[in-house]
């Protein structure tokens, strides 16, 4: 006769069975286990469906605010990774299903587990792009950053001595990406990166001549600080050759010294001070005629030319100086010309301002940009030496590329308009300015050819110019 406790143990043994059977079924193997975390997000119970699409919101939102700050020192620099690292949201949510659809008889164990402990990626898969998260490391400047205490050069007497085989640090590039990437999956977008540093062996001749090299500069008036004179830069260059020379004749350790080539600006702040505008380059003047609303056109225009200044380097446009010719801003109708025919225009006038401030600039040797010439020849100043304008259509711009800068004086004083260009002669040329009539394919038009010529005081020419060629009716 068998022992009764047997039967109850076979009895116990069936029923747990049965029951681990059961909750093996009870899984879905279509949805993701209970307490399922992928990072920070819960995917409990989803379908693999629902579980990408949370996990690619949370992609998005990650690449969205991708933009590290990387700080080397005390100095800081933005890394935008967000086109570069991708979170692998579908991979992560076909993992996350994995334990529903594993074996039948491991899905109780891993559900009851779930249950009990919670199931948690913490670091979810990522996508990177090499060549794009390299681009945007670049991009920030980070790569250029070095511990500049530590590079090994200095300057005394004028020249520049450096130590061969001596160190610097700079941004290790290879973990600095990697921190990028672990910083991308911890979704830890606000805290700072320390950039990591390597000792990149022997200082380079090219990163000490970007810390030393210095472009010579002259000094020059700010138009963006009230015509302030702005102080001049000495111009420091050495000789990367006689400089690579140098280190290959040094053993580790030894200094080599290489002589600096110091560039002294052509203009500095004192000769500013001292010849700001002492020189005459030219004068013109023209006869001013017509209606009163005329004349009221040509002295407002005058008077918004009137004392501009252009440094070196900078131009002058005409209608930047003198704005829209409207009721509004002061001008009256007065005679024009538009396509061919006389009309009625606010500002009528103004051209004989262009006009008289384009012959005043030729003599003066400026830079011509941009000159127009009219329908027909002007009664107040030779064919070839007139300049049209029309507002948001025809300008009239000259550039100062003189070393010192140039001021304009445009003054009406009893019938007469002039153009007075002062600054300060560098040189002993002399200016002339000839126009030429050319031979026209049509009797009904003239065309004409206007020429500068520079010479020394011993006329020697320096060279000619074809400043423009115009065309006019008849």
């Amino acid at each position: 006769m068998k022992h009764p406790l047997r039967f109850f143990a076979a009895g116990i043994l069936l029923l747990a069975a049965t029951g681990y059977a059961a909750l093996c079924a009870s899984v879905d193997t279509g949805r993701i286990l209970n307490k399922t975390m992928v990072n920070d997000i819960e995917v409990s119970g989803m379908t693999l469906e629902d579980a990408s699409a949370a996990l690619k919101s949370d992609a998005d939102f990650r690449r969205k605010n991708a933009n590290f700050t990387i700080s080397f020192d005390d100095r800081h620099y933005t890394v935008s990774a967000g086109d570069s690292i991708e979170l692998d949201y579908e991979t992560a949510a076909r993992d996350a299903l994995k334990a529903s659809q594993g074996a039948f008889w491991t899905r109780g164990f891993l559900q009851a587990k779930a249950a009990l402990r919670g199931n948690l990626e913490e670091r979810p898969a990522v996508k990177v792009n090499s060549d794009t998260l390299r681009r945007a490391i670049a991009d920030s400047g980070v790569p250029l950053a070095e511990d500049s205490v530590h590079l090994p050069y200095s300057i005394k007497d004028d020249r520049l001595t450096f130590t061969s085989g001596a160190a610097v640090k700079k941004t290790d590039e290879e973990k600095l990406e990697k921190k990028i990437i672990s910083a991308f999956q911890a979704k830890d977008f606000k805290d700072k990166i320390s950039c990591p540093m390597k000792a990149d062996g022997t200082a380079t001749l090219d990163q000490i001549y970007q810390e030393v090299h210095k472009t010579a500069r002259n000094a020059t008036l700010d138009p963006e600080d009230n015509y302030a004179i702005v102080d001049e830069v000495i111009g420091v260059d050495f000789d990367k050759e006689s400089g690579e020379n140098a280190l290959k004749a040094a053993k580790d350790g030894e200094d080599a010294a290489i002589d600096l080539i110091y560039t002294n600006p052509e203009v500095t702040a004192q000769d500013l001070r001292d010849r700001l505008f002492v020189d005459v380059l030219s004068t013109y003047t023209t006869k001013v005629r017509g209606s009163s609303n005329r004349l009221t056109n040509v002295k407002l225009a005058a008077k918004k030319c009137n004392g501009v200044i252009i440094p070196s380097g900078y131009e002058f446009s005409f209608n930047k100086a003198v704005g829209e010719q409207t009721k509004a801003t002061g001008y009256k109708p007065a005679g024009a010309t538009l396509n061919g025919k006389p009309v009625q225009a606010y500002g009528g006038g103004i051209c004989q301002v262009t006009s008289t401030i384009f012959a005043a600039s030729l003599f003066a040797n400026l830079d011509i940009l941009e000159r127009w010439e009219h329908d027909y020849v002007s009664s107040y100043i030779a064919a070839g030496l007139d300049a049209a304008v029309a507002w948001n259509e025809l300008d009239f711009r000259i550039a100062n590329s003189f070393p010192y800068p140039v001021t304009m004086d445009v003054i009406y004083s009893d019938g007469y308009l002039t153009v007075t260009i002062r600054g300060t002669k560098t040189d002993d040329s002399l200016v002339s300015v000839s126009t030429e009539e050319l031979e026209s394919s049509t009797s009904r038009s003239l065309e004409v050819l206007t020429r500068r010529k520079v010479y020394t005081d011993n006329k020697s020419q320096v060279f000619t110019e074809e400043v423009a060629r115009s065309r006019y009716a008849r």
